[in-house]
């Protein structure tokens, strides 16, 4: 009887133990590896994170989110929210030649390493806690000491999506609904305007297929007087190169009596300008001629001066 009590106790216990060592070995650990407890204070929103999230560095798996919980400030009351989490010791280590070391976490501190939310996933909204030297990033301090604490710095589209969240998206989108009711209700209109207008649309097409027929007979009409027309002028140019042809020993003669009348005229105006030039018998004679013209002329005005004073002088004479 105290065998089989014993026996029964041993199960027990080996099933208990078995039991623990699957609910670790579940929930990602190794009962056997030595693990450190740290703590990171986020401000912000840490919706999205949950327990059993991955703490990653560089997207290497060092440890899980081990506890989320709210904590005040006594004075203001100021909101952080403190997350536990438990790294693997060994997951992060300084080779050295001939053996490998552990890092301890406050050197590692002090070297630069910080932590921030990163999105796991867009559509599900998880996230988890990624690790990275930033030394360009100031540690903020916050925990008393009594764990080690890693500073957090804000997530790289933390900023970008609170400006998102400060966006008036609701009077966006009633601005936007009322964008296209006003859009729709001018397509609306558009479409009876052109229901109301395709008759006069189909009526303008219809008469101006008609005027381009009836102008499409007209260039035909033209096309063939024109054609008739090219014909006579391609005529009258044969007449008339004809003509010329038949013309143009008549054209020489004349061109040629033209030639000989204007050389005569110019034989003879050579002729002329020496009988009157200076000097010449032929100029003294015309000068005297002209002297004695004149001399004549005057008695006939002297005379005819003399009639119109005294009429009967031809009878009874002048006294002059």
């Amino acid at each position: 009887m105290k065998r089989n009590a014993l026996l029964v106790g041993t199960f027990v216990i080996g099933a208990l133990a078995l039991v623990v060592f699957a609910i670790v070995s579940l929930g990602g650990g190794d009962p056997f590896q030595q693990r450190l407890r740290a703590v990171i204070y986020f401000h912000g929103s840490v919706s999205g994170l949950y327990v059993g999230a991955p703490v990653t560095f560089r997207g290497v798996p060092v440890g899980q989110v081990e506890s989320i919980g709210v904590e005040f400030e006594q004075g203001s009351l100021a909101p952080r929210i403190p997350v536990r989490v438990r790294l693997q010791t060994d997951a992060i280590r300084v080779a050295e030649p001939g053996r490998d070391r552990s890092l301890a976490l406050p050197e590692l501190i002090r070297r630069g390493l910080r932590a921030r939310l990163v999105a796991q996933s867009f559509v599900t909204g998880q996230k988890f806690i990624d690790l990275d030297f930033l030394p360009d990033q100031p540690a903020r301090m916050i925990g008393r000491g009594r764990e080690p604490e890693i500073p957090a710095v804000a997530d790289r589209f933390g900023a970008l999506i609170e400006q998102v969240a400060e966006l008036p998206l609701r009077e966006t989108v009633a601005d936007l609904r009322n964008t296209l009711q006003a859009l729709q209700t001018t397509l609306a209109t558009a479409e009876r305007t052109l229901q109301s207008s395709s008759g006069e649309i189909a009526a303008t097409a219809q008469e101006t297929r008609r005027m381009l027929a009836q102008a499409g007979r007209t260039l035909q009409e033209l096309q063939a007087s024109a054609q008739a027309t090219l014909g006579s002028v391609t005529r009258l140019a044969d007449s008339t190169r004809e003509t010329v042809q038949d013309a143009r020993p008549e054209l020489q003669q004349g061109l040629r009596s033209a030639r000989e009348a204007a050389e005569a005229a110019r034989v003879a105006m050579t002729r002329v300008q020496e009988l009157t030039a200076t000097g010449t018998p032929l100029r003294a004679d015309l000068d005297a001629a002209v002297r004695d013209l004149s001399q004549a002329a005057r008695g006939l005005r002297e005379w005819s001066e003399l009639l119109q004073e005294q009429p009967n002088a031809v009878i009874f004479g002048s006294d002059r």
